[in-house]
């Protein structure tokens, strides 16, 4: 099993003529699997399964984790990751389906004193979706949650929406910044020839 077999759908996709929407580098699944290991760390989610690249580097790094994703299944290939995530982490893994704009708030309203010990955000690319994104999930928070926005690349046009985002929530106090990356060193602004960028805080 392994990652492999997510990778063999996504090429399968492709060689279908399926789009296939932009995922995580190398560098990046390691620091999210560098993240999620602790036994402080329990409950992840994330906004945007996709081919489960990210679900799956959560799950193999911390056998104690469970992982919720919230994902709109837009691609066809999302479907058959989901069944690779269920057959490689069995009762690990939730797949809550739909806009995250709403279903993040209605699984808020659901389930009961919920909260996550890590956020991974790597949804909508639009300033209206990613700023929705980042304030909804505050209620599934705790101080010592940890949050981690992806493509923080200002020189990309899907990177100025999670910018602008990101930089609002800080102004107005939702979160603090610990740390920005660009793939997966440690930076003080990303810069142009940059494949992926992430930031990482805190909400307050």
């Amino acid at each position: 099993m392994g990652v492999e077999r997510l990778l063999t759908v996504v090429e399968d996709a492709r060689s279908q003529g399926q789009f296939v929407e932009g995922s995580v580098s190398a560098e990046e699944i390691d620091f999210l699997q560098a993240r999620s290991r602790g036994a402080e760390i329990r409950s992840i989610a994330e906004i945007g399964f996709n081919a489960g690249l990210s679900a799956h580097a959560f799950l193999s790094a911390n056998p104690g984790a469970h992982v919720t994703s919230f994902d709109l299944l837009a691609h066809e290939y999302s479907t058959p990751a989901k069944r690779h995530i269920d057959d490689e982490f069995p009762g690990r893994h939730t797949l809550i389906v739909g806009d995250s704009t709403r279903t993040v708030p209605e699984f808020a309203d659901t389930a009961e004193n919920a909260t996550f010990d890590l956020i991974f955000i790597d949804g909508g690319h639009t300033y209206e979706v990613a700023i929705a994104d980042l304030r909804n999930m505050k209620r599934l928070s705790r101080a010592d949650t940890v949050i981690v926005l992806d493509d923080m690349l200002p020189h990309k046009p899907w990177g100025e929406g999670p910018i602008r985002a990101w930089q609002s929530a800080v102004a107005d106090g939702t979160v603090v910044q610990k740390g920005l990356f660009q793939d997966g060193v440690e930076v003080d602004e990303v810069g142009p020839d940059a494949r992926r960028g992430w930031v990482v805080g805190h909400y307050v």
